[in-house]
């Protein structure tokens, strides 16, 4: 069998069936109920016939049974709408039929689908929609209805016109498609924007302008004012903000949140509008002057006052408003804000100098007269007259307004004209409320002048004493050693200097000046000098190029050596590492001009056997001699005999090994050769040789002289008795 006999074949048996089916619908009319049922089941298969399904509908219409009609529409509604032939017809049985409640759920579904590929069912369901009010149906009639994307205008229509009647959830819906269809005019999107329309509409309508830029500013004010949602009032503010703010209306809508809002969100958003979206024009800076002469809130004037700032150079009558506000009773906070920003046209405008100059003979309040000096002083006038309001302003109770008199003083050049009033600004350095900075570039600034009054020496003379800061101590110590070397001995500080040697270990300043002006105060100067050589201040004495030696010759030569000045020569001696060997001969130099100190009995002993290797012992041997006189061999021989270990004992050998002329010292190198034990210690051997060696003892003769004398020997043996 070829394909088409197949085909042919196919064909033959489904109209066969259509044709079974066709005469089971006309059995319908005819039969009851149950077998009703029975018919319709048997020619539902053959529904995707054309003229089934055309029958179909019309059984449909002619039923009066509700149930099975319902039921015939469901079995229709499985197989699809597309075979319909008759779509009007079948559109209106619908409609017709929608007044059934049984039915309804199925036929609005249907009626819908329908509409999706037969635009005039869209009218029925319109129609519908219209003639009833239960708001489930038409919540499900209007979903079919909303799901065309193109909608026509009778669509648009619809909704229009649905718009002031229908609920929230479906208001939304139909705004959300007219909107996407840009189907809205701007009074429409206004009318939406109102205190009383639900926060959803209001924030879909608000996202729809912020895509669109579109600003409805009447609407938006009202809502910025009256909203009681604060998202709602910052998002109109910041759509307002959009184009950037220029009407007055819009502006003062603006400030009133920035005063008025009690949410803090809104009143940032309205302040960063201030800051980034404000259009300046000449009418909005006039309309803000006009603002600023009435605003109650300080914040929000300072803000106002930031923001008018930079056009107040060019603008005349801004400058003269702000000029009258300063007539009135204002905060001291917002006068101070208005002194500044017009005190920055000061070194452009130089006529507005004589103004400042009386606003600050008038002004009560010390903040604002600050800020008045500072503007006089980026000026940077010069003159007597100047000069002395400066150094008036120097005297002030406000620490702000002397630290701007000193920012003044530091403007003015250093001429022999102005080096007097420079010098009188002194006194402000002790000031502690004056910034470190300052301090440093006026400090310095004085201390350039070539001869300072006494006045401003004595200033730099306690700010050496009490000031923390290294710097200034510094510049302090140079003024100083200026005026001594200007006026002489006079300009010493002798208490100064002692506090700086014995307390801050500070030498800076006191060399060589010290040796120069030592005569007019002698007692005061040993004991700077002494302090000067404590061991704590070593370092600082090393800077100052000088050493304890010089101070300790300088000393001995001007005052002679003292008990305190041979105890620290004998102290350096026994503990100190000295370095070298020669400070060992300058220290036994200051040891040697004062022999009659007691300590040094005792001490000069402990120094022989304790660092006895680095000493000039024919040095040591004549203060020794000065000290102890004709006892020395016995005190020489007693120390001698305490020694127990060859170290102990050495250093008295080298010492006889130098001074070996000495009458005694065969007789010590005896004493020395019998202490007990030691002779078996080679090192002690070998100095006990070498000291012998150099007096002219043989020591084979002196060891034999001391040893011991050979024990008796015993009787030999005998005869027996």
């Amino acid at each position: 069998m070829d394909l088409s006999q197949t085909i042919s074949t196919i064909r033959e048996r489904r109209n066969a069936g259509a044709e079974q089916a066709l005469l089971a619908l006309d059995m319908v009319p005819l039969s009851d109920t149950y077998n009703k049922y029975t018919l319709l089941s048997t020619a539902a298969h053959h529904l995707n016939d054309p003229a089934v399904i055309s029958r179909w509908v019309t059984l449909i219409a002619a039923e009066t049974d509700t149930q099975l009609k319902a039921d015939m529409l469901q079995r229709l509604a499985a197989t699809g709408l597309q075979q319909i032939p008759d779509k009007a017809g079948f559109a209106d049985l619908l409609a017709g039929a929608l007044q059934q409640d049984e039915s309804r759920d199925i036929i609005l579904p249907l009626l819908g689908k329908l509409s999706l590929s037969y635009p005039p069912a869209r009218e029925r369901l319109i129609a519908f929609y219209r003639q009833q009010h239960n708001a489930d149906v038409n919540r499900l009639v209007l979903s079919w209805l909303l799901i065309p994307v193109h909608a026509t205008e009778a669509d648009l229509a619809f909704y229009h016109s649905l718009l002031d009647s229908t609920d929230t959830e479906d208001k939304l819906l139909l705004l959300n498609r007219l909107l996407l269809r840009d189907q809205l005019t701007p009074e429409q999107i206004a009318q939406q924007l109102q205190p009383a329309t639900p926060d959803v509409i209001k924030e879909m309508v608000l996202r729809f302008c912020f895509d669109r830029s579109t600003v409805p500013q009447a609407a938006l004010c009202t809502l910025v004012r009256s909203d009681k949602n604060p998202l709602i009032r910052k998002a109109g503010i910041q759509l307002l903000a959009v184009h950037g703010v220029s009407d007055n209306d819009v502006l003062d809508t603006i400030l009133h949140a920035l005063r008025e809002d009690p949410d803090p969100a809104v009143r940032q958003a309205a302040m960063s509008v201030f800051a980034y979206s404000l259009t300046l024009t000449p009418a909005t800076i006039e309309h803000l002057a006009l603002c600023l002469q009435t605003e109650k809130d300080v914040a929000v004037a300072l803000q106002l006052l930031q923001l008018l700032a930079p056009y107040t150079e060019k603008n005349e009558a801004l400058g003269e408003a702000l000029w009258q506000l300063l007539d009135r009773d204002i905060a001291v906070d917002l006068a101070t804000a208005i002194y500044d920003i017009l005190g920055r046209l000061v070194p452009v405008k130089p006529a507005l100098l004589e103004q400042f100059m009386t606003a600050y003979e008038k002004e009560q309040h010390d903040a604002c007269k600050a800020v008045i000096l500072k503007a006089i002083t980026s000026a940077m006038n010069t003159g007597e007259s100047w000069n002395r309001f400066y150094l008036r302003a120097l005297e002030a109770p406000s620490a702000a307004i002397r630290s701007w008199a000193v920012q003044a003083i530091l403007y003015l050049p250093l001429t022999p004209e102005n080096n007097s009033t420079i010098a009188a600004a002194a006194p402000a350095l002790l000031q502690p409320e004056l910034p470190f900075r300052q301090q440093r570039l006026l400090a310095r600034k004085i201390s350039c002048i070539p001869q300072l009054p006494a006045a401003a020496v004595q200033v730099f003379s306690q700010l050496a004493d009490h000031s923390n800061d290294g710097e200034l101590q510094s510049i302090a110590t140079k003024v100083q050693e200026k005026a001594i070397a200007h006026n002489g001995g006079t300009q010493v500080n002798w208490q100064q200097w002692l506090h700086k040697a014995e307390v801050a270990g500070d030498l800076n300043g006191i060399f060589p000046h010290i040796w120069l002006f030592y005569d007019d105060n002698p007692a005061m100067a040993d004991k700077i000098l002494f302090a000067a050589i404590n061991p704590s201040n070593g370092g600082s004495l090393y800077q100052s190029g000088v050493t304890d030696i010089e101070v300790l010759q300088f000393l001995s030569v001007k005052s002679g050596v003292s008990d305190e000045m041979s105890r620290y020569a004998l102290n350096q001696l026994l503990h100190t590492d000295l370095g070298n060997e020669s400070k060992f001969k300058w220290y036994l130099l200051v040891l040697k001009s004062n022999p009659a100190n007691a300590e040094l009995r005792e001490g000069l002993w402990q120094l022989l056997e304790k660092r006895g290797r680095y000493l000039n012992m024919i040095q040591l041997d004549e203060l020794l001699g000065i000290i102890w006189k004709d006892q020395l061999e016995n005190v020489f021989r007693q120390h001698l005999s305490q020694q127990t270990t060859a170290a102990g004992a050495i250093p008295y050998l080298q010492y006889l090994e130098a001074n070996n002329s000495w009458e005694p010292a065969p007789a010590l190198l005896k004493d020395a050769a019998q202490l007990p034990g030691l002779l078996s210690d080679s090192s002690f051997k070998d100095a006990l040789q070498r000291a012998c060696r150099a007096a002219g003892v043989d020591i084979d003769d002196l060891l034999r002289s001391i040893a011991p004398p050979p024990a008796p020997q015993a009787d030999g043996p005998g005869f027996a008795d």
